[in-house]
């Protein structure tokens, strides 16, 4: 009976210690390392505190953020120190009822005229952007033609020709308005599922022809597309970056020389009322781990996460494939707000992310058994999500993303910079749940699962794509789809998607646009029951064959308008705004 008391003893003692829980407290006053509700940290302190934690096995252990913006002036790292003990649970959470926003952006202060309703302000003499925002949506990049249209981005001007021998472009004189400083000035080129943009080495008038001589590295990677009509006469095109093109309400210049920023506000905007955000910050939140440590068992909730930047393109150019995948320089392949790498059971909830030079959320490599859920991801240059930034053929088991779901999440507005950015692109992955997403307003694909691995076995398999919304895409670009494949699949189903509402844009190329698209190498999937509503010349389901390929894909009643499968589609719940 003695023994049978310490047994049940033991038994309470441990469901108690399992229940144990640590409260910790952050603030945007917070100091020292406390951490407590009277006394809260700042980020440096709640670092350290959890440095002191992961060395015992605290249990669940809540960081509470109180109300407020945190200006990062650093990427907020979390690492196998902070959160590599397997046996503790960490959720980084606002305090309920709250508004906690992790900022990577620098207030535009200070305005005063320039003239013709142009205003501008002096910024720090390292800033540098490709993006600004105003009240949160991202500003128009001064350019030439103007834009006009919120879907495709248009109205374009058509390229002349290419110079494959002397690597040039051809374009019309008077398209180029004068300028005086012509080294900041940006080409942009759509091609298929191509963006191409170039900075501008060189201008040179011959006859009724200017002739454009591209930076390198661009220029090398801009003319190894001689595949697909890629340089072909009459692609749509437009400058961007002078000061000389701001002239339309709401666009905006950065003076890099000068050290000033310039914005024409509309007619109905008051500047005593406008939030203007430069970002500075690559990265917001970094989580990373080792192969052998991974950070373990982590959660981020009810945190908004806003304005990122990334300046390659401005060094190097950027001849982008779909996915803004850049030519040669692959390993660049443009951060996330919260880029995540060697993690188990980690969890992104409920949080507002947008504002991203690049991408949204990016698990790199080797995360495993995690989530994105519940998010509202938008305003973002590039991709929404993106996973597997590794892109190996049979990666090691260290290097794999396995085992994750991506649901419930409402992405929208992909692509505003980047414009065959889409919203969720996954490499080589295996065992991902994709499902009761809502993908929305995006200039390409709205999804790609696999790339380009060639007909055999590669790794990938057992992929759920099933139940998401998918509308409002391909408003600019060919040769992409709401899905997308590429590559052997075995196991992977598509299923109980709807797909509606858009069509192929005035400025495509001559490439088709499509529902579903089962590109090169993709096999051994199943396809059934979707539902496409409202397409206009648009292919609902198409497979690209190669001869030499093996595509032993099984296609199943997707020809029915199921109202029920439409119903069932896209994110159940509400979404925090």
């Amino acid at each position: 009976m003695i023994l049978k008391n310490i047994l049940l003893g033991i038994l309470f003692l441990a469901g108690h210690q399992a229940l144990a829980q640590t409260n910790l407290y952050v603030s945007t006053s917070g100091k020292g390392n406390k951490c407590s509700e009277n006394e809260p940290c700042d980020l440096a302190g709640i670092k350290e505190k959890l440095r002191e934690l992961n060395k015992t096995d605290a249990g669940k252990v809540h960081v509470n953020f109180k109300s407020g913006v945190y200006e990062l002036k650093s990427t907020f790292e979390i690492t196998q120190h902070e959160a590599g003990n397997p046996k503790n649970q960490i959720t980084f959470q606002s305090v309920s009822g709250s508004q906690v926003l992790f900022s990577g952006g620098t207030k535009i202060t200070g305005w005063s005229s320039a003239g013709n309703g142009i205003l501008k302000a002096k910024i720090p003499e390292n800033a540098d952007s490709r993006q600004l925002y105003v009240n949160g949506k991202m500003a128009v990049r001064a350019r030439f033609p103007n834009r006009l249209d919120s879907a495709d981005f248009g109205p374009y001007n058509r390229l002349l020709g290419f110079d494959t021998k002397n690597k040039t472009v051809f374009v019309r004189p008077q398209e180029l308005p004068a300028v005086k400083q012509t080294g900041q000035i940006e080409m942009v080129i759509n091609q298929h599922w191509y963006q191409s943009r170039i900075r501008i080495a060189s201008l040179e008038k011959v006859r009724d022809t200017l002739v454009i001589t591209p930076m390198e590295t661009e220029r090398a990677h801009l003319f190894q597309l001689t595949y697909a009509r890629m340089l072909d006469p009459g692609k749509p095109y437009y400058f961007e970056n002078a000061l000389e093109f701001l002239d339309a309400d709401g666009e905006w210049f950065l003076d890099k020389a000068e050290h000033f920023v310039y914005y024409k506000p509309h007619l109905a905007e008051n500047i005593d009322n406008l939030e203007i955000i430069i970002p500075a910050l690559k990265t917001l939140i970094q989580v990373a781990g080792t192969k052998d440590i991974p950070v373990q068992n982590v959660t981020f909730s009810g945190i908004d996460l806003r304005y990122g930047n990334w300046l390659s393109p401005s060094k190097k150019g950027s001849i982008a494939t779909q996915g803004v995948q850049v030519r040669g320089y692959e390993k660049d392949t443009g951060p996330g707000l919260m880029q995540v790498e060697f993690a188990r059971n980690f969890t992104v909830n409920n949080c507002n992310i947008s504002g991203a030079g690049a991408h949204g959320i990016v698990f790199s490599k080797g995360v495993q058994n995690s989530s994105i859920t519940g998010n509202h991801i938008h305003e973002i240059s590039a991709n929404g999500i993106v996973i597997d930034t590794y892109r190996k053929l049979l990666p090691p088991d260290s290097l794999m993303c396995r085992n994750n779901i991506i649901a419930e999440n409402l992405i929208e507005n992909v692509g505003m910079h980047y414009t065959n950015g889409m919203g969720i692109l996954a490499s080589c992955v295996i065992r991902h749940i994709i499902e009761h997403n809502e993908i929305r307003f995006g200039r390409y694909t709205g999804m790609q699962i696999g790339n380009h691995y060639g007909d055999n076995l590669n790794g990938m398999r057992d992929n759920l794509v099933r139940k998401n919304n998918i509308h409002h895409v391909m408003q600019l670009h060919d040769d992409g789809g709401a899905i997308y494949t590429l590559s052997t699949q075995p196991g992977t189903k598509i299923y109980e998607n709807w797909i509606h509402d858009y069509g192929k844009s005035q400025w495509a190329d001559n490439f088709p646009v499509n529902g579903i698209f089962l590109d090169n190498n993709s096999a051994y999937m199943l396809v059934e029951k979707n539902v496409f509503s409202n397409l206009t010349n648009v292919d609902r389901i198409k497979e690209q064959y190669n001869p030499q390929s093996t595509h032993d894909n099984t296609l199943i009643n997707n020809n029915l308008l199921d109202k029920e499968i439409m119903n069932a589609a896209g994110v159940r719940g509400n979404l925090k705004e």
